[in-house]
């Protein structure tokens, strides 16, 4: 019993975050700076939130300059903070 516990919380904390799918988002007709920051954004939220496997991405100069960039790594990392905080 105490195996099967330690087992869900492992996959829990392994499936926490889901994987982006950067293929996905570009034929929903997301620009592909868009899409960059998202999945270096979502990928920082996840490490933020203390997911293991992740970890915190931000290409400085282009959150800076690329509006697209920045808005894609805001939506990014918001939304993975949330779907990892669902888990727990």
């Amino acid at each position: 019993m105490k195996m099967a516990l330690v087992a869900l919380l492992l996959v829990l904390l392994v499936v926490g975050c889901a994987t982006t799918n950067r293929k996905g988002l570009i034929a929903a007709g997301y620009a592909p700076e868009y899409v960059d920051g998202y999945v270096d954004g979502y990928s920082a939220g996840c490490n933020t939130i203390g997911h293991p496997f992740y970890r915190f991405t931000r290409d400085t100069a282009r959150y800076k300059e690329d509006t697209r960039y920045k808005k894609g790594w805001e939506d990014g990392f918001a939304i993975a903070r949330t779907d990892y905080a669902a888990v727990w």
